[in-house]
C-alpha cells in the first residue's frame, strides 16, 4: 500500500489507540489530531479485512499522489492508501491500467476551503473567486492538477505551485503566497496548525473538486484482482454501516455542509453530477 511517512505514522497512532486492531477503530478521535489521509488508510485496511484479506500491511513510500499511482501502475504496490481522482494520472498513463474502487467520495462532495494566515485580512474578506484573485496569490502542489483545473475554470489565475506540502506552507510563511486550498479540519473554527503557525479558512466559501474519488488497485500486481474484490466487498459493508462517512466526519470533512457554506463553482458541480462514475 502506498503512503508517505507522516501518513504511516498517523495511521499507526490511530490503530494503536484501539489495541492495534483496525476492526476496532471507532470515529472517536481527538479533535484536530488526524487528517483525512490517515483516516482513509484506516478505511481501506478495514475494508480489506472485512473482504477477507488478513495478511499484514506493508508500505511502499510515495512522496505524493502521482508517485503513489506510478507505484500501483507498475505493480510495486498493490493499491493506494488514500482516495484519489483520475486527474492525478499524467498524460502517459491510462486509467484502464488500474482497478477503481466504487467512489469513496461521490462527484461534488469533495470540498476545499481557502486557508490563510489570520492576519491576512484581504484574503479573509473575500467572498468570490474575483475577490480571491484580487486579494492575493494562491499556492497549490505541482501534482494538484484537479485543483489547478477547477480553480482556473472559476477564473482564479493568481496561482503558483510548489513540489511538496511543506514547501507550500513555507512559501506562505515567507510571504510569497497568500492562501492554500485544503479540506476543513475538525479543530475549533476549522483552523489548522501548519509548520507551527495558525491558519484559518476564509469564512463562508468553498469549492468542489467535482471528480469522484476512489482507491486505486494495480491490474499488473499478482494480487491485484483478489485485493480489488476484497476491497469492493469491504467498502460496501463499511458504507452500509455508515463507517466511511463517520470516519471522514471525524476529520471535519463534511463540516461546511452542516454550516451551509457557499460552493463557488456550484454550477460546474451540477453539470458534472450527471456523469456516471467510471466502472472498473
Amino acid at each position: 500500500m502506498t503512503a508517505n511517512d507522516a501518513i504511516i505514522k498517523s495511521y499507526r497512532e490511530i490503530v494503536d489507540r484501539f489495541d492495534g486492531d483496525p476492526l476496532k477503530v471507532t470515529p472517536d478521535l481527538p479533535p484536530g489530531r488526524y487528517d483525512r489521509t490517515a483516516v482513509e488508510m484506516v478505511i481501506v485496511v478495514r475494508a480489506l479485512r472485512l473482504g477477507g484479506v488478513d495478511r499484514p500491511i506493508t508500505f511502499v513510500k510515495a512522496s505524493n499522489a502521482r508517485r503513489a499511482v506510478e507505484e500501483v501502475l507498475c505493480g510495486d504496490a498493490v493499491l493506494t492508501g488514500q482516495q484519489l481522482d483520475t486527474s492525478v494520472l499524467n498524460d502517459r498513463q491510462n486509467i484502464d491500467d488500474l482497478y477503481l474502487s466504487d467512489p469513496v467520495t461521490p462527484v461534488g462532495e469533495f470540498h476545499k476551503l481557502f486557508y490563510c494566515l489570520p492576519e491576512n485580512k484581504k484574503v479573509l474578506a473575500a467572498r468570490s473567486a474575483e475577490d480571491l484573485n484580487r486579494a492575493g496569490r494562491g499556492i497549490i502542489g505541482t501534482v494538484w492538477d484537479n485543483d489547478r483545473q477547477v480553480l482556473g475554470d472559476m477564473g482564479i489565475t493568481n496561482l503558483i505551485q510548489a513540489p511538496t506540502f511543506p514547501c507550500l506552507i513555507k512559501m506562505i510563511l515567507a510571504g510569497r503566497a497568500d492562501w492554500i486550498p485544503m479540506e476543513a479540519s475538525n479543530q475549533p473554527g476549522m483552523e489548522r496548525i501548519m509548520e507551527g503557525k495558525r491558519f484559518v479558512p476564509v469564512p463562508g466559501i468553498r469549492f468542489s473538486l467535482i471528480e469522484s474519488r476512489h482507491f486505486m488497485v494495480s491490474r499488473v500486481h499478482p494480487d491485484g484482482q483478489a485485493v480489488f474484490n476484497a476491497l469492493q466487498a469491504g467498502l460496501r459493508e463499511l458504507r452500509r454501516q455508515g463507517f466511511i462517512r463517520a470516519m471522514l466526519d471525524a476529520t471535519g470533512f463534511h463540516q461546511t455542509d452542516r454550516l451551509g457554506w457557499k460552493t463557488l463553482n456550484q454550477d460546474a458541480v451540477d453539470l458534472h453530477r450527471v456523469r456516471p462514475a467510471p466502472a472498473r
